[in-house]
């Protein structure tokens, strides 16, 4: 079980930012966005139970300086760090380190037996990989540290599990194995005036108003692949962009997926990461061709017959891919026929 509070405080110290990115749950009501304009899902999102208490992420620009009490291990503020957006968005850029070989070689261990082009299954892989195997621990008493992701990785090595640190230093892990297989991540950090503050992920899946995008589709599946009635997002209503929270919080059946609930907060402000490189939307899994599975094999007549007695085997089968069925039967491990039929 992971503590809920990182122990970061985030003031705006210049200027507003402008652009918004509005948290959206699809849930039963809301499994198709297609056709939605900027005030709808707005309404959706404001009038959503789910998401009381979490504002939307707002994306400051570059020049505007974020004010950080310096807390660490404890809860007392002694002091503070002021820092300009852009000289963060730099810091996080180094710690990424998507093409570390240690992150590389840990996301092929993740990841690796999902066969693919960037596909959510690979994604979710990765998150399932992570969240399982992180071991919690604080920062230094009045230290806010940022671990590199090939740090973590290392202290998780010699600690037998994948990851060593706080909130950030999941978040920048993650973004770092993401990454690493060509995804496009971000990381934002949340600020709450009752227990603190928090950071977290979020992965792009695609643009609503492209042709060819496959966000519903993705949510179907995640829907499916962990049997969740929700799954929380941000939607830029402007560019109609969808991110994917990856925070690794658990939802209201106590599972913990891609797209588990937000943090709540007062502000979450949206730091962008390796910006200068385009988008890469998720795809769906590469289709493959399950085996059927046989559901009954009876005969006519039952036991005990006399030699020579002829018998009648129906065989019932069931393909998930609802592909067409052929049957052949065999006896002493040789192909039996009737007619026309083998």
């Amino acid at each position: 079980m992971f503590p809920q509070v990182l122990l970061i405080y985030i003031i705006i110290l210049v200027g507003a930012a402008d652009a918004l990115d509005v948290p959206f749950v699809f849930g039963e009501t809301t499994s198709s966005v297609a056709g939605y304009t900027p005030g709808q899902f707005e309404k959706v999102s404001q009038a959503s139970p789910d998401l009381a208490g979490v504002p939307s992420a707002s994306v400051p620009s570059e020049n505007e300086t974020l004010k950080f009490p310096i807390v660490g291990g404890s809860n007392t503020p002694v002091g503070a760090n002021e820092k300009k957006v852009a000289d963060l968005k730099k810091t996080l850029d180094i710690k990424v380190q998507a093409d570390s070989p240690s992150v590389v070689e840990e996301v092929g261990l993740a990841a690796g037996k999902y066969s693919g082009d960037y596909t959510i299954e690979q994604v979710s892989a990765i998150y399932d990989h992570l969240k399982e195997n992180w071991h919690y621990l604080r920062d230094p008493r009045g230290v806010d540290y940022f671990k590199n992701a090939s740090e973590s990785l290392d202290l998780g090595k010699r600690n037998g599990c994948v990851g060593v640190g706080d909130c950030d230093d999941f978040a920048i892990l993650m973004a770092a194995l993401v990454e690493s297989i060509g995804g496009t991540t971000r990381i934002i950090l949340a600020r709450n005036n009752s227990t603190g503050g928090h950071a977290y992920s979020e992965v792009y899946i695609g643009q609503l108003n492209t042709t060819g995008n496959q966000v519903d589709e993705i949510i179907g599946w995640l829907k499916q692949e962990y049997e969740a009635d929700k799954i929380f997002t941000h939607i830029d209503t402007d560019t109609e962009e969808v991110w994917l929270n990856l925070d690794w919080g658990s939802d209201e059946k106590g599972n913990a997926h891609p797209g588990g609930p937000f943090y709540q907060g007062d502000r979450h402000y949206v730091i962008t990461i390796r910006d200068t490189l385009g988008k890469t939307p998720l795809k769906l899994p590469e289709k493959s061709n399950k085996p059927p599975a046989l559901i009954s094999l009876n005969p006519d007549k039952t036991d005990p017959q006399i030699s020579g007695t002829a018998i009648t085997w129906t065989a019932s089968a069931k393909d998930p891919d609802k592909d067409q069925i052929l049957y052949r039967f065999l006896l002493n491990d040789e192909p039996v026929c009737w007619e026309e039929h083998c």
